[in-house]
């Protein structure tokens, strides 16, 4: 018995259960029952001419009468649209329709039109007009204009001719005039054959570079007078003796100036670079510390007299580390030391003077007819000119070489002073 009341319960309870399932049931379909929205009789008159696009309606609940009127009035607004895009709104007073188009919709488009053209031609910008430079295409570098930073500049160029040697230069765009130059060409004890030239390309200031151009030149001349003097009358076994002893008198006079600029601008972090060629008894000797460089023209091919004294080169970091220093690779790529400077060897830099020495490579060469001439020049011309390419220019125009070559650096995007030298080499030739 008690069995089978628990089942009859359990099955009285079922069918509750679904009964109001059932109910549910009902009440959702009877809430959600489609409405058909019927068109007024205009939009249907002209809806088989137009076409309807959508008239598709949205289920509606159950809703108070003011409710259902607002629900009434939203689904009268039903988009037509004829074959021509003429939008007629259901519900308005439509106009008769000829050929999917009438007057009246025809003025209203033309006039909204117009009104939407005045208002974006005061809503639109003027028109800008941007003056095109006369640059060729790569010649524009950092956002500078290269034609028009060069016209700018152009009251910055300076030129110089004098005994035997040529010279134009220009200040930088990003800070004030860091170069400089020398020349000795008079005459020294009846030495009518000794001459001296040098390009000087500064860094921190101009104190250093003001100092060296002045003091180096007549510090080479006297020392390798000097040398000669010291040895005339001894008998020597070779002319490599004299040779050797000029080159020795250069680099003494390299050493002697860098240490009177350290005692008299003392604490000055400035330095310069140098670049120097001396010609005495047929032999042309060069002398460099830093990257300014100097290039031979040899039967009119170019010809390096000096290697750029940079921490790129692995000799120059091995000597700094040798010496408790240390070269890295700041963020823009380049090799500076102690993370500061990018030459290795420059005169001043009292602060790196442990590691930047101004002790000089000394190149000497022998001057034969084939030494045409010798292009010096501040690494503003060498970052962005090759060294044939100067060579080339010198030999196709050798009056405006120099002036040429400065421009040419700066519409390649050259923002350094550029100084360029151009030493004629055929008067010392025996």
């Amino acid at each position: 018995m008690l069995h089978t009341a628990r089942f009859l319960c359990s099955v009285s309870a079922a069918f509750a259960r679904l009964l109001r399932e059932l109910r549910k049931l009902l009440i959702r379909a009877s809430a959600f029952s489609p409405v058909v929205a019927s068109l007024p009789k205009a939009a249907a008159a002209s809806s088989p001419a137009a076409g309807v696009i959508s008239a598709m309606t949205l289920p509606l609940r159950r809703k108070t009468p003011a409710a259902a009127a607002s629900v009434v009035a939203i689904q009268k607004q039903v988009l037509v649209v004829a074959p021509p895009p003429t939008a007629v709104l259901v519900g308005a007073e439509v106009p008769n329709v000829v050929g999917g188009c009438s007057d009246d919709a025809t003025e209203q488009q033309a006039e909204s039109k117009k009104k939407k053209t005045a208002w974006a031609a005061r809503r639109r910008p003027s028109r800008l007009v941007i003056p095109v430079a006369d640059v060729d295409a790569g010649e524009v570098a950092a956002g500078w204009a290269a034609a028009a930073a060069a016209s700018a500049k152009e009251a910055d160029l300076k030129e110089v001719e004098g005994e035997g040697f040529r010279l134009a230069s220009r200040a930088g765009l990003r800070h004030a005039m860091e170069d400089a130059y020398a020349v000795v060409t008079d005459k020294h004890g009846g030495d009518s054959e000794l001459a001296f030239y040098g390009v000087f390309d500064g860094h921190g200031g101009r104190a250093a570079v003001d100092f060296v151009s002045e003091r180096l030149a007549r510090n080479v001349v006297s020392a390798v007078l000097a040398a000669g003097t010291e040895t005339q009358g001894e008998p020597r076994s070779s002319s490599a003796e004299e040779e050797d002893a000029v080159s020795a008198a250069i680099r003494a006079a390299y050493l002697a100036t860098d240490n009177e600029l350290l005692a008299q601008h003392q604490g000055e972090s400035g330095g310069a670079c140098a670049t120097t060629a001396l010609v005495r008894g047929g032999h042309l000797y060069v002398a460099h510390v830093g990257d300014c460089r100097a290039v031979l023209s040899r039967d009119s091919t170019a010809a390096a007299l000096t290697v750029d004294h940079t921490c790129a080169r692995e000799e120059e970091r091995e000597r700094i580390e040798r010496e408790g220093g240390y070269v890295c690779r700041s963020g823009s790529g380049v090799w500076r030391v102690q993370g500061r400077l990018a030459v290795s060897r420059a005169f001043g830099d009292g602060a790196l003077k442990r590691w930047v020495v101004a002790d000089p490579a000394v190149t000497r060469v022998a001057l034969d007819a084939r030494c045409e001439f010798l292009v010096i020049a501040s690494d503003g011309l060498w970052d962005k000119v090759s060294n044939q390419e100067a060579v080339d220019a010198v030999s196709t125009s050798p009056a405006t070489a120099c002036r040429e070559l400065v421009d040419m650096a700066r519409h390649r995007g050259s923002r350094d002073d550029v100084t360029v030298m151009v030493v004629d080499l055929g008067r010392f030739v025996r």
